[in-house]
């Protein structure tokens, strides 16, 4: 894990997804919403139990936990975030709130999911605890984060057309991006009173008739529209150079490795 100030990280992750709330479902959801099947399986969720969705974003994961016959509430820490969803669903309970500090009671829930939010944790040994209390003795955590950095590719495609027009700084991000290794997850697990982790790799795909939703996504993450006109540009089209290697007759392909865990809150009742 990493010595980043854990504030600095919180505010950096805050600042760049309340940036990307308007436009999330249009972009990244394309891609992130594919895990929702993936943590449904993993939490054993079927009607009538009660989930959290944790970093729930603009709803999409809620929808399909809905779907699902599941009841569900929902936090995030982005006000931005959190309106989007609460318009698309008014009758779902979604809520302001750090996951460091949950608003709920302890034993509230049969199951925890989180969808591509661990690794922008400042504090994941303390979300870890505050899981762990508000999940019933037998309740499942799941959670799906990214795999490697260089096995993301439309990840790295952007990157790299960055770094050739701009310096780049190194930017905040939490102790858990990036790792795959299943000692720390376990660390984690075992401190947050959770047994039988298990980890498994699995592929997900991005796909698109267009660059254009790709590059949005990333122009909102990046805050790449705060750049001068020529420099967007130069970037731009970098990336299509870049993106090239992932096109197909259809359009574009870009292959990405994502993580699945899931753990069971050992406590007794």
């Amino acid at each position: 894990m990493n010595a980043i100030d854990p504030d600095v990280v919180t505010q950096f992750e805050t600042e760049t997804w309340s940036r990307c709330a308007e436009s999330y479902l249009e972009t990244f959801a394309v891609l992130t919403r594919q895990g929702a099947p993936l943590l449904i399986k993993a939490a054993k969720i079927g009607a009538g139990d009660r989930v959290l969705d944790l970093g729930a974003g603009p709803g999409h994961l809620a929808e399909a936990l809905s779907d699902a016959g599941a009841t569900v509430s929902a936090v995030d820490f982005s006000k931005q975030m959190v309106a989007v969803a609460g318009k698309r669903f008014p009758d779902l309970d979604v809520r302001q709130a750090n996951a460091e500090d949950l608003p709920f009671e302890n034993d509230a829930f049969d199951a925890v999911v989180a969808n591509f939010v661990v690794h922008h944790l400042a504090r994941p040994e303390v979300v870890f605890a505050e899981v762990s209390r508000v999940l019933k003795p037998g309740g499942h955590f799941a959670f799906v984060v990214w795999g490697t950095p260089e096995e993301q590719t439309s990840i790295g495609a952007f990157f790299a057309a960055v770094m050739a027009h701009q310096d780049v700084d190194d930017l905040p991000h939490g102790p858990l991006f990036g790792v795959t290794d299943k000692a720390t997850y376990d660390a984690l697990a075992k401190a947050g009173d959770m047994a039988g982790l298990e980890l498994t790799r699995h592929r997900l795909d991005w796909e698109s008739d267009s660059l254009d939703p790709i590059i949005r996504a990333y122009w909102d993450w990046g805050n790449i529209h705060a750049l001068p006109r020529d420099t967007q540009d130069k970037i731009e089209a970098s990336v299509r150079n870049n993106a090239a290697a992932y096109k197909n007759a259809a359009g574009y392909v870009f292959p990405h490795s994502v993580i699945l865990g899931v753990a069971t809150i050992r406590k007794p009742s």
